[in-house]
Protein backbone atom coordinates (compact mmCIF):
# COMPACT_ATOMS: atom_id res chain seq x y z
CA UNK A 1 0.00 0.00 0.00
CA UNK A 2 2.83 1.94 0.50
CA UNK A 3 4.10 2.30 -3.07
CA UNK A 4 0.24 2.57 -4.74
CA UNK A 5 0.20 5.65 -2.36
CA UNK A 6 3.65 6.79 -2.67
CA UNK A 7 4.09 6.94 1.33
CA UNK A 8 5.63 5.45 3.91
CA UNK A 9 3.78 2.51 5.74
CA UNK A 10 4.07 4.58 9.36
CA UNK A 11 2.45 7.69 7.51
CA UNK A 12 -0.19 5.16 6.53
CA UNK A 13 -0.65 3.93 10.08
CA UNK A 14 -0.78 7.14 11.85
CA UNK A 15 -2.73 8.92 9.18
CA UNK A 16 -5.15 5.76 9.74
CA UNK A 17 -5.15 6.12 13.34
CA UNK A 18 -5.89 9.78 13.61
CA UNK A 19 -8.53 9.69 10.83
CA UNK A 20 -10.41 6.86 12.41
CA UNK A 21 -10.66 5.29 9.07
CA UNK A 22 -10.09 1.14 8.27
CA UNK A 23 -7.19 0.65 5.42
CA UNK A 24 -8.98 -0.57 2.18
CA UNK A 25 -6.36 -2.32 0.22
CA UNK A 26 -8.20 -1.91 -2.77
CA UNK A 27 -7.11 0.30 -6.30
CA UNK A 28 -9.79 2.82 -4.97
CA UNK A 29 -8.82 2.34 -1.44
CA UNK A 30 -5.54 3.48 -2.51
CA UNK A 31 -6.04 6.10 -4.75
CA UNK A 32 -7.92 7.49 -1.73
CA UNK A 33 -4.85 7.43 0.63
CA UNK A 34 -2.90 8.79 -2.50
CA UNK A 35 -5.07 12.26 -2.57
CA UNK A 36 -4.70 12.64 0.93
CA UNK A 37 -1.31 11.78 1.49
CA UNK A 38 -0.21 14.49 -1.73
CA UNK A 39 -3.02 16.76 -0.20
CA UNK A 40 -1.46 16.61 2.98
CA UNK A 41 2.56 16.51 2.35
CA UNK A 42 2.62 18.43 -0.72
CA UNK A 43 -0.36 21.01 -0.13
CA UNK A 44 0.51 21.13 3.87
CA UNK A 45 -3.28 20.95 4.33
CA UNK A 46 -4.14 19.45 7.34
CA UNK A 47 -5.28 15.68 7.51
CA UNK A 48 -8.56 15.79 8.26
CA UNK A 49 -9.00 18.68 5.69
CA UNK A 50 -7.25 16.30 2.89
CA UNK A 51 -9.40 13.59 4.33
CA UNK A 52 -12.61 15.23 3.40
CA UNK A 53 -11.45 17.01 -0.22
CA UNK A 54 -10.44 13.37 -0.93
CA UNK A 55 -13.88 12.19 -0.04
CA UNK A 56 -15.56 15.49 -2.44
CA UNK A 57 -13.39 15.00 -4.92
CA UNK A 58 -13.26 10.94 -5.57
CA UNK A 59 -16.38 9.62 -4.45
CA UNK A 60 -18.47 12.24 -6.56
CA UNK A 61 -20.76 10.08 -9.65
CA UNK A 62 -19.47 12.57 -12.52
CA UNK A 63 -15.89 12.56 -12.93
CA UNK A 64 -14.71 15.97 -14.63
CA UNK A 65 -11.19 16.73 -15.97
CA UNK A 66 -10.76 19.26 -13.55
CA UNK A 67 -12.19 19.98 -10.80
CA UNK A 68 -12.20 23.73 -8.61
CA UNK A 69 -12.86 24.00 -4.50
CA UNK A 70 -13.19 27.01 -3.74
CA UNK A 71 -10.55 27.53 -0.23
CA UNK A 72 -12.28 31.23 1.08
CA UNK A 73 -15.43 32.04 1.25
CA UNK A 74 -15.47 34.35 -1.46
CA UNK A 75 -14.18 31.90 -3.84
CA UNK A 76 -10.76 34.14 -4.87
CA UNK A 77 -8.53 31.51 -3.48
CA UNK A 78 -9.15 28.27 -4.96
CA UNK A 79 -7.47 24.48 -5.40
CA UNK A 80 -7.95 23.14 -9.12
CA UNK A 81 -7.63 19.33 -9.37
CA UNK A 82 -6.95 17.27 -12.23
CA UNK A 83 -8.43 15.15 -12.04
CA UNK A 84 -7.06 12.92 -15.33
CA UNK A 85 -3.24 13.55 -14.56
CA UNK A 86 -3.69 12.63 -10.60
CA UNK A 87 -5.85 9.26 -11.97
CA UNK A 88 -3.41 8.59 -14.45
CA UNK A 89 -0.36 9.03 -11.73
CA UNK A 90 -2.16 6.80 -9.26
CA UNK A 91 -2.80 3.78 -12.30
CA UNK A 92 0.96 4.25 -12.02
CA UNK A 93 1.79 4.08 -8.46
CA UNK A 94 -0.78 1.15 -8.55
CA UNK A 95 1.16 -1.17 -11.16
CA UNK A 96 4.80 -0.58 -9.56
CA UNK A 97 3.09 -1.38 -6.23
CA UNK A 98 2.08 -4.84 -8.28
CA UNK A 99 5.04 -5.33 -9.65
CA UNK A 100 7.49 -4.27 -7.04
CA UNK A 101 5.49 -4.84 -3.67
CA UNK A 102 6.40 -7.95 -1.75
CA UNK A 103 2.91 -9.27 -0.19
CA UNK A 104 3.38 -9.53 3.85
CA UNK A 105 2.68 -12.57 5.19
CA UNK A 106 1.76 -12.61 8.88
CA UNK A 107 4.53 -14.13 11.47
CA UNK A 108 8.33 -13.77 11.30
CA UNK A 109 9.63 -13.98 7.84
CA UNK A 110 11.34 -17.15 6.69
CA UNK A 111 15.06 -16.98 5.80
CA UNK A 112 15.31 -17.09 1.36
CA UNK A 113 16.96 -19.82 0.82
CA UNK A 114 19.37 -19.71 -2.56
CA UNK A 115 18.43 -21.60 -5.29
CA UNK A 116 20.64 -22.12 -8.59
CA UNK A 117 17.69 -21.38 -11.58
CA UNK A 118 17.78 -24.83 -13.69
CA UNK A 119 17.95 -22.78 -17.14
CA UNK A 120 19.41 -19.57 -17.55
CA UNK A 121 16.94 -17.40 -19.57
CA UNK A 122 16.32 -14.12 -20.89
CA UNK A 123 13.93 -12.17 -18.37
CA UNK A 124 10.58 -11.07 -20.04
CA UNK A 125 10.68 -7.62 -18.83
CA UNK A 126 12.94 -5.26 -19.88
CA UNK A 127 14.25 -2.44 -17.94
CA UNK A 128 15.05 0.77 -18.82
CA UNK A 129 17.40 3.22 -16.31
CA UNK A 130 17.07 6.92 -17.05
CA UNK A 131 18.45 9.80 -15.64
CA UNK A 132 16.52 13.12 -13.68
CA UNK A 133 17.30 14.99 -16.45
CA UNK A 134 14.73 16.79 -18.68
CA UNK A 135 15.56 16.20 -21.99
CA UNK A 136 15.87 12.33 -21.68
CA UNK A 137 12.73 12.10 -19.67
CA UNK A 138 10.96 13.56 -22.81
CA UNK A 139 12.31 11.64 -25.51
CA UNK A 140 11.94 9.01 -23.45
CA UNK A 141 8.13 9.91 -22.61
CA UNK A 142 7.92 10.10 -25.95
CA UNK A 143 9.12 7.24 -27.57
CA UNK A 144 6.81 5.01 -24.80
CA UNK A 145 3.72 6.81 -25.72
CA UNK A 146 4.41 5.54 -29.72
CA UNK A 147 4.97 2.05 -27.84
CA UNK A 148 1.46 3.00 -26.27
CA UNK A 149 2.53 2.16 -22.80
CA UNK A 150 -0.03 0.80 -20.10
CA UNK A 151 0.32 0.55 -16.68
CA UNK A 152 0.83 -3.08 -16.22
CA UNK A 153 -1.90 -4.66 -13.83
CA UNK A 154 -4.19 -2.12 -14.26
CA UNK A 155 -7.63 -2.73 -15.98
CA UNK A 156 -7.33 -1.36 -19.30
CA UNK A 157 -9.49 2.35 -20.04
CA UNK A 158 -8.40 3.81 -16.82
CA UNK A 159 -6.78 7.00 -17.19
CA UNK A 160 -3.47 7.21 -17.96
CA UNK A 161 -0.70 9.64 -19.34
CA UNK A 162 2.33 8.61 -20.37
CA UNK A 163 4.94 11.45 -20.08
CA UNK A 164 8.25 12.98 -18.79
CA UNK A 165 5.86 13.96 -15.73
CA UNK A 166 4.95 10.71 -14.83
CA UNK A 167 8.45 9.21 -15.17
CA UNK A 168 9.30 11.71 -12.59
CA UNK A 169 6.44 11.09 -10.03
CA UNK A 170 6.67 7.36 -10.17
CA UNK A 171 10.25 6.52 -10.01
CA UNK A 172 9.69 2.68 -11.07
CA UNK A 173 7.35 2.19 -13.75
CA UNK A 174 5.69 -1.37 -14.34
CA UNK A 175 4.72 -1.07 -18.40
CA UNK A 176 3.13 -2.72 -21.18
CA UNK A 177 4.01 -2.02 -24.72
CA UNK A 178 3.43 -2.94 -28.01
CA UNK A 179 7.45 -3.98 -27.93
CA UNK A 180 7.21 -6.15 -24.48
CA UNK A 181 6.71 -5.62 -20.84
CA UNK A 182 8.97 -2.89 -19.57
CA UNK A 183 10.32 -1.46 -16.23
CA UNK A 184 11.24 2.13 -16.12
CA UNK A 185 13.56 3.05 -13.12
CA UNK A 186 14.13 6.51 -12.35
CA UNK A 187 18.11 6.84 -11.57
CA UNK A 188 20.54 9.51 -10.15
CA UNK A 189 23.19 10.40 -12.43
CA UNK A 190 25.80 8.60 -11.03
CA UNK A 191 23.93 5.42 -11.06
CA UNK A 192 23.40 5.20 -14.26
CA UNK A 193 27.05 5.73 -14.88
CA UNK A 194 27.47 2.37 -12.72
CA UNK A 195 25.09 0.51 -14.25
CA UNK A 196 26.68 1.31 -17.50
CA UNK A 197 29.82 0.42 -16.70
CA UNK A 198 31.38 3.82 -16.91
Amino acid sequence: MAIATRSSATWLNNARRILGRRMHRTPNGARWWGMVRMLNHELGLPLKSAARVADLVLHTSAEPHRVRIAATSDGAIALRIDLERFHSTANASLSAAFAFGQPRSRGRPRKPRRRRPLIDVFPSVWEIRIERERSKLDKLGEQLREWAAYPRGIEPGRPFIMDAATIRSVPRLALTTTKGDIDVLLVEATDAKVAMGA
